[in-house]
């Protein structure tokens, strides 16, 4: 009975990726296995043209900027989150609630308006470098990795911490082997949140980057744009996969957790 209530729950969010994930992500997949035209169409016939190109030495080079721009990103945040989130889990409850409330505030304007003030903050030098398209992606990503780290501190039993310094650990040996093993979930849940929207972003890439920086985001939209749609279209199954990697990943990590606990 319990697992039948929890399969009707389930079923609007599978309902939801099905209709909205699975089958847009469908119609892409069979673009890129047909032949464009000379007039930027397509025609309904099989071709491998467009994998042919998507799997060269430029593509695969631009997505693996890509996925080390991501990784980086997420790594710098997971740095910063830590004893950002630390800091806040001590505050009392109003302190902390006004401090969660600033660190979101830049998150009720737009990521154009927020990318335009980047452009005024940044020395001109900096621009069109990766450097700066991955500090700008780490400020705009950073609260999605504090806030689930603080969800975890908040959750964690503090005494822990206090009982292995009591028996003679460094502050970084309890950090290490009592503090990040039980913030593990919140470390693993903010990273997905960095590391999916940072895979597949355009406006940073396209406005810091001023043209100079290309990802697997701003290659999707250019192909697009000279209406080379099987190439594109190749080029956007090649960011989903990026995009469940973490996903995948996940839900693998749970299931072994689930196993273990069993």
């Amino acid at each position: 009975m319990k697992a039948k209530r929890s399969r009707l729950l389930a079923l609007p969010a599978v309902i939801y990726l099905t209709v909205l994930f699975l089958g847009p992500t469908s119609v892409v997949l069979a673009y890129s296995f047909l032949e464009r035209d000379i007039y930027g169409g397509v025609h309904a016939r099989f071709s491998w043209d467009a994998w042919r190109m998507a799997t060269d030495r430029i593509t695969l080079g631009i997505l693996a900027r890509t996925v080390l721009l991501a990784g980086g990103v997420t790594a710098l945040n997971l740095l910063l989150a830590y004893p950002c989130a630390a800091a806040l889990s001590r505050m009392p409850r109003e302190r902390r609630t006004l401090w969660v409330l600033i660190l979101g505030f830049p998150m009720l304007t737009s990521l154009l308006l927020r990318t335009y003030g980047w452009l005024n903050v940044l020395p001109l030098e900096w621009r069109g470098t990766l450097l700066a398209v991955g500090l700008v992606e780490a400020c705009n990503y950073l609260p999605f990795m504090v806030l689930p780290l603080l969800k975890a501190y908040e959750r964690a039993d503090r005494t822990l911490v206090l009982a292995a310094l009591d028996l003679g650990a460094t502050p970084w040996q309890a950090f290490w082997r009592v503090t990040f093993p039980i913030t593990l979930s919140g470390a693993a849940a903010g990273s997905a949140l960095v590391f999916i929207p940072v895979s597949g972003e355009y406006l940073v890439p396209h406005f810091i980057g001023e043209g100079k920086v290309s990802v697997a985001g701003t290659l999707v939209m250019e192909w697009f744009d000279h209406r080379h749609w099987p190439y594109a279209a190749a080029c956007a199954a090649w960011l989903a996969l990026i995009v469940l990697l973490p996903i995948g990943a996940s839900m693998w990590w749970k299931s072994r957790q689930g196993e273990l606990a069993n």
